[in-house]
């Protein structure tokens, strides 16, 4: 791996703002480990997507123009407060009552808008872009709060739309000769205004991938605690867990994070590389480590397991092609193959009624390791070339 060029780095604040989300994170998870089914995934995954761009728009806010000083400070702390809300608010806003999931949401973007409209330095058009977006998504969150569903989660996602496109704004043109041609030049050249400094962003989806990996920790920890599990099976079952845990930090951090911060480098800092790479392209494999917790979760617990194989073999199948370094730098053959294994992950569920919950950890734990290891192995450093294909 090549040495981390030196760019902006995260703040103390953006780590604190990073425990209310680690709160909600916890609370999603027990969500799906309450009522383990199928709409309550789909729930989960809407709140999630709220959720997630929410705190892109205090990454891309610190990226662009924040410093650790005062204003910047009261900002992440402020805007700490609504999210902290919208965390508890989780469970009843999935069961219809959304007021002050809504409002909570509304209540961040007002201030993101507000920091925006305060600063100097950007593109006017820029600035009142963001503003104006974000002013449009918290209407639109309010307006929700008397309006059934699904009406009302269309316009929740029409306001995240909105803000993630004026957020990140892409340059259509530059976007269709990176997905033609690869030619991140290009989408450099045509971003240059907007520039994000890849190290911080790159850090600042790394450690959200840490916090979405501890909750698999957190999920095997409380249910042995709850549980009181006193034979040898439970315990080794829990070391199995966190194997399984550890695995997952590998198969990301080894090469991935490292991989995805050149890319944006080559890119320039590009919003569009970062919108394709990073805000959405990491969406996937971190909702796929939530569905990884709530399983482990429900594994250990051992009363209803069913739904706890396949969220952890689909979760585990979802992160190995969301975080992509599985099949970077590959030959076709190569690339055939691993396509079978991420295939065979899925179906890892079906042992459901051939082994125990306890015994498929296990078997999960090492399947995920032989994946590590079969992407880690013989892996040479992929040049540029190779990395202008890989968005």
């Amino acid at each position: 791996m090549s040495t981390p060029h030196e760019g902006k780095r995260v703040s103390w604040v953006e780590l604190y703002l990073d425990l209310i989300y680690a709160l909600a994170i916890g609370q999603l998870a027990h969500l799906i480990i309450g009522e383990p089914e199928m709409d309550t995934v789909w729930i989960a995954l809407g709140l999630f997507a709220v959720l997630w761009w929410t705190w892109i728009g205090f990454a891309v806010q610190y990226n662009r123009q924040g410093d650790d000083h005062v204003r910047e400070r009261l900002l992440f702390l402020a805007g700490s407060i609504p999210t902290g809300v919208a965390a508890v608010a989780i469970e009843p806003a999935a069961d219809g009552d959304v007021a002050a999931f809504a409002i909570a949401m509304a209540a961040v973007r007002l201030l993101l808008a507000g920091s925006r409209a305060l600063e100097g330095g950007w593109p006017a058009a820029l600035r009142t872009g963001v503003t104006r977006a974000y002013v449009l998504s918290a209407l639109l969150f309010v307006v929700s709060i008397p309006i059934d569903h699904p009406v009302r989660y269309v316009l929740w996602g029409v306001g995240v739309l909105i803000e993630s496109r004026a957020l990140l704004r892409e340059n259509r043109a530059a976007a269709k000769i990176l997905r033609r041609q690869g030619d991140l030049s290009v989408v450099a050249r045509d971003d240059a205004g907007s520039a994000l400094d890849p190290h911080h962003f790159a850090e600042r989806f790394g450690l959200l991938l840490i916090i979405l990996i501890g909750e698999v920790v957190i999920a095997a920890g409380e249910t042995t605690a709850e549980l009181h599990i006193g034979t040898a099976g439970g315990w080794a079952a829990l070391v199995a867990a966190m194997a399984l845990a550890a695995t997952l930090w590998w198969l990301y951090f080894d090469a991935a994070v490292d991989i995805n911060r050149r890319v944006l480098e080559l890119a320039g800092g590009s919003p569009t590389v970062a919108r394709a790479l990073f805000a959405i392209g990491h969406m996937a494999p971190a909702f796929a480590l939530l569905l990884i917790a709530a399983g482990v979760g429900l594994l250990l617990d051992g009363e209803d397991p069913g739904a706890g194989y396949w969220f952890c073999s689909c979760g585990l199948g979802i992160y190995l092609i969301g975080t992509r370094v599985f099949f970077a730098v590959a030959t076709r053959l190569q690339h055939v193959v691993r396509l079978a294994v991420v295939i065979a992950t899925f179906e890892l569920a079906w042992l459901e009624d051939v082994v125990s919950p306890h015994a498929f950890l296990w078997i999960l734990a090492g399947w995920a390791l032989a994946c590590a290891a079969v992407s880690t192995w013989r892996r040479p450093a992929p040049d540029d070339a190779e990395l202008k294909r890989y968005v």
